[in-house]
């Protein structure tokens, strides 16, 4: 994914989190309004989609780019969350 699809993809998360006033909402719950917009074709496994894009943004160090999204590593296991950013 380009990253100014993920900087828009961002805009969009931000955009239902304020909405929905969801808290550490994960990548399945995103899921349904990413598909809806286009980002993603259909769900895998629970928000896989979205969380490889997360693994591959995190492994280049470009998670800024959502800058919704915290990352909890543990040893094996990294766990995703999102909260609107307060402006």
């Amino acid at each position: 994914m380009e990253k100014a699809q993920i900087v828009k993809m961002g805009y969009v998360i931000q955009n239902y989190l304020e909405k929905t006033k969801l808290v550490d909402a994960k990548p399945k719950d995103l899921m349904p309004t990413l598909i809806e917009k286009g980002y993603f074709k259909k769900d895998h496994s629970e928000g896989l989609p979205l969380r490889n894009v997360l693994r591959d943004l995190d492994e280049v160090n470009l998670l800024y780019l959502l800058p919704q999204v915290r990352v909890e590593r543990k040893e094996t296991n990294r766990f995703w969350f999102f909260n609107p950013l307060n402006i």
